[in-house]
């Protein structure tokens, strides 16, 4: 006679289902890393199922199996870059919050995150900024990125003395896109990281109030007679 299973009880899964089940969530990853790929080199329209399969090596109905629409794909992939910015910049903020770091060593750490930051995942950023005016389904993605940044931005500011940070959080997290489109554009400018360290240390200094300097003297602009 068959066993019965008691009411109530909740078998575990076999070992074949959470190998499926793995192997699963190992697919779509991939799929959402083409995608990403996808959007950084052909741009946001030339995602299609297609594509996003082909990159991964996968036939054609493997996207449609794990995605509804290629909406689907685009705002999974939007969202895994705001999900990978957010990890490094809660390491960062933590560091920060701690009180185990200067304002100098912020600077450096914030120019280590830009540069470090994978390209396709800073293009891919970028790319969905532009388009949230004729996509406005990437409109959640997108604010998620941007108030993450803000956010922690505001609580290092806190940490560093400023009394009201939610403006200076916002002019800073510009000030980070600004260089972070300029090391897209222009990758191998040997004096880039140079002068985003001095102005945002110079920017750091005039909201907390202090007169600090960092430029190298020989950079140094000389005070007006």
């Amino acid at each position: 006679m068959a066993r019965l299973q008691k009411v109530g009880t909740v078998l575990p899964m076999s070992n074949g289902r959470r190998t499926h089940y793995a192997r699963g969530r190992e697919r779509r990853d991939e799929l959402i890393n083409a995608a990403i790929v996808i959007i950084a080199e052909r741009g946001l329209e030339r995602v299609t199922f297609q594509a996003v399969a082909d990159h991964a090596g996968y036939p054609a109905s493997t996207t449609s199996y794990f995605f509804a629409s290629v909406d689907e794909v685009i705002d999974a992939a939007i969202t895994r870059v705001a999900e990978t910015i957010t990890g490094k910049v809660t390491s960062l903020l933590q560091a920060a919050h701690s009180g185990a770091i200067t304002r100098e060593q912020l600077a450096e750490s914030i120019i280590e995150l830009v540069s470090n930051q994978d390209n396709n995942d800073s293009i891919a950023q970028f790319e969905a900024y532009l388009a949230v005016r004729r996509r406005r389904e990437l409109s959640q993605p997108v604010q998620r990125i941007l108030g993450v940044i803000e956010d922690a931005t505001e609580k290092a500011l806190e940490t560093f003395g400023v009394t009201d940070p939610h403006i200076p959080a916002k002019q800073f997290s510009a000030l980070i896109d600004g260089f972070t489109l300029q090391k897209i554009a222009r990758p191998d400018d040997p004096d880039s990281d140079q002068a985003m360290r001095d102005l945002m240390i110079r920017v750091l200094d005039s909201y907390v109030g202090t007169s600090t300097v960092t430029m190298h003297e020989s950079q140094a602009v000389p005070e007006p007679q």
